[in-house]
Order: C-alpha cells, then structure tokens, then sequence
C-alpha cells in the first residue's frame, strides 16, 4: 500500500511540475550594486555619510596607537640611546588606554550603526519585498530564490532564470513610496 501511494505521489507531483511552475532567480546584492536599486544606494550613502565622523575618529585613534608603536619600537631599537623607563611605560600606558577607548568607541559606533540601519533599511526592504512580490504575480513567477542566500545551493541554471536587471529596472521606474530613510534622531 506504502508503495502504491508513493507511486501515485510521484505521478501527482510529475503532473504539477508539468503544469507549469514558473522558478526565477534574483540576486539581492546586486541591490546595492552601482546599477542596483535608487532607494537603496542611496539609504546606504546616507548612513555612510551619516556615521563618516564616527569612522574618521575611529581611525584618527587607530593611527595613535600605530604611531605610539613605532615610536616604542624606535626606543627600543637603538642600543646607543638607552631606554628612559618612565618614558617607556608613559607610552605603552598611552597605547593601552587609546587601545580600550578604540575598543569601546569601536563597539558602540557598530551598534548605533546596526540601530540606525535597521531604522533606515528596514522599510526600504519591506517595500522591496512587496514589489518583488507583486512583480512576481505580474509575471507568473510560483518561485523566485534569492541566489545570494542560496547560491551555493543552486549547481546549474539557465542564465535567462536571472531577473535581478528587470527586477531592479521595474523596482526604479515604479513611484515613491513611504518607505524613504528617517532621519536621525
């Protein structure tokens, strides 16, 4: 009996297959790509600019502690000039505490970033979502996969399965909607 049912699945699932399924591929990187998605881009320009001070700090202070380490090796690497202890610990002192400020500040600046990106994308994304969706009923798409979230899942398929151009094409010719970037608080 286990068998005729199995049987009768396959032959069912043949059947559907055949009937139609239309599978589409999209790759959502290419979102954020040069010919990528308007919104998007230029929500990312935003952030960038909006967190360039915090990032222009955090490697104003890295370059600190890479110039305090020189300037240790420097001391360090002439046996003429003899090695002024307190000066030493002064500098490896300074390089300590410009190392847990960098830490910190490095730490907090991610997360603001990962706060303010959730704040920022996460509408654009939603509205992406409901274009791809509509886009998809439009064309009569049952499936489209995300080749960036499985792409090592996928061994072979036929390039004209990519409708990231067209999706993103469709997606920039549609009108505005809410989902634009709030602005910081």
């Amino acid at each position: 009996a286990a068998l005729l049912f199995a049987g009768i699945f396959t032959l069912q699932a043949s059947a559907q297959t055949q009937a139609g399924i239309k599978v589409a591929i999209i790759d959502s990187q290419a979102f954020a790509s040069d010919k990528g998605i308007t919104k998007y881009i230029n929500a990312l320009k935003a952030l960038d600019a909006e967190f360039a001070p915090k990032t222009k700090e955090l490697t104003d202070i890295q370059a600190k502690i890479n110039q305090i380490a020189e300037d240790i090796k420097k001391m360090q690497s002439n046996p003429a000039v003899p090695v002024n202890p307190t000066a030493l610990q002064a500098k490896q002192d300074e390089g300590q505490r410009l190392a847990r400020e960098l830490d910190f500040k490095k730490k907090d600046a991610e997360a603001n970033a990962q706060r303010r990106s959730e704040v920022v994308l996460r509408p654009i994304m939603e509205d992406i979502g409901k274009a791809l969706q509509t886009y998809a009923t439009s064309k009569g798409y049952t499936v489209i996969f995300d080749y960036d979230k499985i792409g090592q899942g996928i061994l072979a398929f036929d390039p004209k399965a990519d409708i990231t151009a067209e999706f993103i094409a469709y997606y920039n010719t549609r009108p505005a909607t809410a989902a634009t970037a709030a602005a910081p608080k």
